[in-house]
């Protein structure tokens, strides 16, 4: 009996996870999950095969994220915040827009893998707050409403140089410029997987056309 109990303790001690803060956790799951979901693909990827892989328990992804679509949510809404964090700095207005627009599909371009599992959901994906942390929900916005309103927000500064037949409100373009953005991206991956070039000029071409016909000035094209 005594060398049974020593043998599970052995043993335990054997499997035993090493301790890591929450946000530890979280990152790790994060990773791993992201580095799957490039080489095998969003639904060949399995919670069982990240935790695993991240070593932690399997209930403990619930922990952290309610659905695989939240480690989706939280990638997009990284990228999201490195653009409009760089788009500060630049100018304002429709330019703005455009420039934003064309900033975020070549973020996406950049990582096809990445592009393939996030275009199909943009329009779907939750909020990125941890489960049961009781995020205002005004302040945890999903990414594609978060662009929606930053770049109605950017038309709300803008001048229109001209009236058109039927004008239509600030958040209806948003909400226009924001699917032109996710079909443009849909097409390119559909046409070629995601391969390079995206087709920046295609995008802008199309934003352009809505933000005249609705009576602003013609954006600059993308250098």
């Amino acid at each position: 009996m005594s060398a049974t109990r020593t043998a599970r303790r052995r043993s335990s001690s054997r499997t035993r996870r090493p301790r890591r803060s929450p946000e530890e956790v979280r990152d790790r799951i994060y990773t791993v999950a992201l580095r799957r979901i490039r080489e095998t693909g969003f639904e060949d990827t399995s919670v069982s095969q990240v935790t695993r892989e991240a070593d932690v328990a399997k209930g403990t992804f619930f922990n952290h994220y309610a659905t695989k679509d939240h480690l989706l949510a939280r990638a997009l809404d990284e990228i999201l915040t490195r653009v409009l964090d760089s788009a500060s700095s630049g100018p304002g207005g429709t330019d703005a827009v455009t420039a934003v627009l064309n900033a975020l599909a070549l973020e996406m371009a950049h990582d096809p893998s990445l592009a393939r599992a996030i275009v199909p959901r943009l329009g779907t994906l939750p909020p990125t707050g941890t489960p049961g942390a009781g995020v205002d929900e005004a302040a945890d916005l999903p990414a594609h409403e978060r662009l929606r309103r930053w770049i109605r927000d950017r038309l709300s500064e803008s001048l229109r140089l001209s009236v058109p037949l039927e004008e239509p409100d600030d958040q209806t373009l948003s909400v226009l410029l924001v699917a032109v953005f996710e079909a443009t991206l849909r097409e390119w991956l559909s046409a070629t997987g995601g391969e390079p070039p995206f087709p920046r000029g295609l995008l802008h071409a199309r934003a352009a056309y809505l933000l005249v016909s609705a009576g602003f000035a013609r954006p600059p094209s993308p250098s």
